[in-house]
């Protein structure tokens, strides 16, 4: 597909169009929870593990889903793949609004997972075989990644402004309309484009990878808890990593495997991998502990907490299309390690308390910049033929960064809360003790230079990298 002007032109501008419309809801969706985390417990009476499902199982089940759905969507075409996905999120999203336990609201986010687990690699496909000219792909996944990082960096934003009107159920009800308009934009603009020659299914490889993913990152979640049994952390964990083990074993000998391998001798989607995970790692778990120390340290309201994050959003949206521009002209090797220093500032000056909404922007914009070049290294590297794997592959990358940001960072929260409140009290106590506040913001601002400090670290891993070539 060559980039022609006129009609060609404006025909691929619009199916990014579409394209974005319908990965929006999917991306907000993996953090707009995070401020309603609160008022979850008082009406849904969940205690702190059930609160936990509720929030990263949406991560958590993609992790393995995206493995399977992105070979599949180059098997059925990515527009089919696409259209199911939009139902399955709608119907799901209907359901989790009138969930009436802890139990049913997680069972109808594991059922957003699925939706989005077909949405995000379909999108991410569609865009690399739209795209052939590598100045209009950068901009077109700059396009995504500024959602991708955007949305994110939202979803708190969102979710604050509808429980300041309405109940929670309506964090899942903003999702149909933006259901019921993708629904027929993608009938009317995209086409589908299977394998001709499609590869022939196997069931066990992606029962292993839904098993590997939870089995290891349960037990993570697991390790986040006190008075969790060995046995709790031990059986999953070993169950999960042994999965992963024979899942990959297969993947090396199977004719027609799953997950191609061979791709991550690429080492410029191998940085990739690794730039889109650390970085999303940081950012998704500094937002769930900002969105309880807004609310629960300072004691702001849900609408009062969004308002303090706007900046963030705002200029992680901005990055995307900016950095699509700067791309072709600096090149990943200057471009990431500018990102991520932008970024570190962000954190030094959000624990510093020093300018907050400065440094928020700093955070967003830095975020947005390194998450738009790993998407476009991950997808351009990779054989057009194998869009759908190498979507599955980034899309894979931007949820286990999500899941285990969410988990670690929150597992080094706890720690920090507990040495400052001399216990392990709750951190909803903040709300009501002067000295449960005071150590949950001294928990808050030793996070922040964790996050700190990882994405300086990130910048050593892609110098290194960049002297050996990976990254250019």
């Amino acid at each position: 597909m060559t980039s022609a002007t006129g009609v060609g032109a404006a025909r691929r501008w619009l199916v990014l169009a579409v394209v974005l419309l319908c990965f929006l809801p999917a991306a907000v969706d993996v953090t707009i929870l995070t401020i309603a985390v609160p008022t979850l417990a008082e009406a849904l009476d969940a205690s702190t593990t059930e609160l936990l499902w509720v929030v990263d199982v949406y991560s958590l089940l993609m992790i393995g889903l995206v493995l399977v759905t992105g070979p599949l969507g180059d098997r059925i075409g990515h527009r089919r793949l696409l259209l199911i996905g939009l139902g399955v999120f709608g119907v799901a999203s209907a359901f989790s609004s009138l969930a009436g336990t802890p139990l049913a609201l997680v069972a109808g986010r594991a059922l957003l997972a699925v939706g989005a687990a077909m949405i995000i690699p379909a999108t991410l496909a569609v865009i690399r075989q739209t795209f052939s000219d590598p100045r209009e792909h950068a901009v077109a996944i700059g396009g995504w990644s500024a959602v991708a990082a955007g949305a994110s960096a939202l979803g708190p934003v969102a979710g604050g402004f509808l429980l300041h009107h309405f109940w929670w159920g309506s964090t899942f009800l903003v999702n149909l309309p933006v259901v019921a308009v993708a629904v027929p934009a993608v009938l009317l603009v995209l086409r589908n484009n299977p394998e001709p020659e499609p590869r022939p299914w196997e069931a066990l490889s992606p029962v292993l990878a839904v098993i590997g993913s939870v089995g290891t990152a349960y037990a993570v979640i697991a390790l986040t808890h006190d008075g969790v049994g060995v046995a709790e952390v031990v059986v999953p964990g070993a169950a999960g990593v042994l999965a992963i083990v024979v899942f990959l074993r297969r993947q090396r000998v199977l004719e027609h495997p799953l997950l191609d391998l061979s791709l991550f001798r690429l080492p410029p989607l191998r940085a990739g991998v690794v730039i889109s995970v650390l970085p999303v790692l940081v950012m998704v778990g500094f937002e769930l502990q900002l969105v309880q120390y807004l609310q629960l340290a300072l004691g702001l309201s849900p609408a009062e907490a969004a308002w303090r994050l706007l900046p963030m959003p705002v200029a992680a949206v901005l990055a995307g299309p900016i950095g699509g521009w700067l791309l072709p002209r600096l090149g990943a090797r200057l471009a990431v390690p500018g990102g991520l220093a932008l970024a570190a500032a962000g954190y030094a000056l959000v624990a510093s308390d020093v300018v907050f909404a400065g440094g928020l922007v700093l955070v967003g914009f830095g975020h947005g910049l390194v998450q738009m070049i790993a998407s476009d290294l991950v997808m351009t590297t990779a054989p057009e033929q194998q869009a759908g794997a190498a979507a599955g592959i980034e899309s894979v990358s931007y949820e286990t960064g999500a899941a285990v940001g969410i988990a670690v960072l929150g597992t080094v929260t706890a720690v920090f809360y507990r040495e400052g409140a001399g216990g392990s009290a709750s951190l909803l106590d903040a709300r009501s003790s002067a000295a449960a506040a005071e150590a949950l913001t001294g928990a808050f601002r030793g996070i922040t230079w964790v996050a700190a400090a990882l994405v300086l670290s990130t910048i050593a891993v892609v110098a290194r990298w960049s002297a050996g070539g990976a990254v250019r």
